[in-house]
């Protein structure tokens, strides 16, 4: 079934919900949006809401603590079995079920929620999720959201997500974990627990080639040899997300990135469809271990973040194949929209101005971003976010980024959706 029949199938069965849907994008993203300052409260999870709907945050500002970071989870119980094929509210039930039990797992809950990433194949199914998630949380927990529109790996799901969340474990190396309360596979984790301390992002690398499969094999290859020039190991990966096509490759993609991982758990891994060339993009997150005394007295600054490109790698003006954070505090914003519906420059002038006072915002700006995802769905919304960044963006300072080519962004009438991880400016 073609991705648009399946789409156009998934809006069906959900009733009611055009209206619901009207009236969270009109809170979303609104053309006299006033942002209200918030005193700062001295908690390890701080959520900045602004002019956010109810449920969400604009910007959470996490301090130094463990992250969970879990793989992408689906509506499947316990079995492996899909739960209410056709029915987008006992989909979306599993799936937060799913959410608690592997948070539970990982020292973890929902009232630790940093951010959540949902995929779905329709805008109101979208809507409806973030309305039965707000149902599951506390109205003081509104964490980062960002979704997209992507066809999912399990046949008949219409909903998914990954999340990252506060944790009490204290650890000091990464631990991943197999939820027994949910389906999945011994050797695959659900979870990682990330400890508290500095994080290396590394940018997809793509790479051409016919099979996904192989492409698979030379895109992971690079990633290793980018960790050993960091002096890391796989131990370190806490998740690794992979833009691929199609989606049905998704099973034979997870059994070759299982091969970089012999003998530990395959970390957490998420999926989704791009619309791309090449037929695959890896991206990682890895801890960073605090350098040794020698080795900190040898760095040059203390700087928040630091940005790093392989010696074999031509570097960018506009993102960076790695970037180091090694601030106190990192600041995730949810998936950012122009105001009105609008297309071309005028929705990444748009997009690019809210960008900056939400930072602003947050104690941070354009030269502290850390990791950035540019989510686009048109050519013209990927030509002007190319033109945008080399005139806002530090040359010396771009963050780890892919752009990706997706079905669509979260929001109806929009063609571009930016999420970022940043860090404060340095004082």
């Amino acid at each position: 079934m073609k991705w648009r029949m399946v789409a156009a199938a998934a809006c069906m069965v959900v009733l009611n919900i055009d209206s619901a849907e009207e009236t969270l994008a009109a809170k979303t993203a609104t053309s006299d949006v006033t942002f209200e300052s918030k005193e700062s409260v001295d908690t390890p999870i701080e959520y900045v809401p602004l002019d956010a709907p109810a449920g969400m945050s604009q910007a959470v500002i996490v301090k130094q603590i463990p992250l969970v970071h879990t793989r992408q989870l689906f509506p499947l119980d316990r079995a492996g079995e899909l739960v209410g094929k056709g029915k987008v509210d006992e989909q979306i039930q599993q799936v937060l079920d799913n959410l608690e039990a592997v948070l539970k797992d990982s020292a973890s809950g929902m009232d630790q929620l940093v951010r959540v990433n949902v995929y779905a194949l329709s805008t109101a199914i979208l809507t409806r999720f973030q309305q039965q998630l707000g149902k599951r949380l506390d109205p003081s927990v509104r964490p980062a959201i960002t979704s997209i529109l992507t066809p999912l790996a399990p046949t008949g799901a219409l909903v998914a997500i990954d999340v990252v969340a506060g944790s009490a474990e204290n650890g000091k190396t990464v631990n991943r974990k197999r939820c027994q309360a949910v389906a999945g596979e011994e050797g695959r984790a659900d979870a990682a627990v990330l400890p508290a301390g500095s994080i290396a992002y590394l940018s997809g690398q793509p790479d051409a080639g016919g099979l996904t499969e192989s492409a698979t094999t030379r895109s992971m290859s690079k990633l290793i040899a980018t960790l050993e020039h960091l002096k890391l190991s796989p131990q370190h990966v806490v998740q690794v997300k992979v833009f691929l096509k199609p989606m049905t490759s998704a099973e034979a993609v997870q059994a070759e990135l299982s091969t970089f991982f012999p003998d530990q758990m395959t970390p957490p891994v998420v999926f989704v469809e791009w619309l791309a060339s090449m037929p695959v993009e890896i991206e990682m997150i890895a801890q960073l271990p605090s350098p040794s005394k020698s080795a900190q007295s040898e760095r040059p600054s203390a700087s928040s973040v630091e940005y790093f490109t392989p010696p074999e790698v031509r570097p960018s003006h506009t993102f960076s194949k790695v970037a180091l954070m090694r601030a106190d505090k990192q600041i995730y914003l949810s998936g950012l929209y122009a105001h009105q519906p609008s297309r071309g420059e005028p929705q990444a002038v748009d997009l690019f101005d809210r960008l900056q006072l939400v930072l602003a915002k947050t104690g941070s700006d354009m030269r502290h971003l850390v990791k950035a995802t540019y989510y686009v769905s048109d050519d013209d919304a990927a030509r002007w976010i190319d033109r945008t960044r080399p005139r806002l963006f530090d040359p010396t300072r771009p963050p780890a980024a892919s752009k990706v080519m997706i079905h669509g962004v979260g929001l109806p009438q929009r063609t571009m959706a930016v999420d970022m991880i940043a860090v404060a400016q340095e004082k």
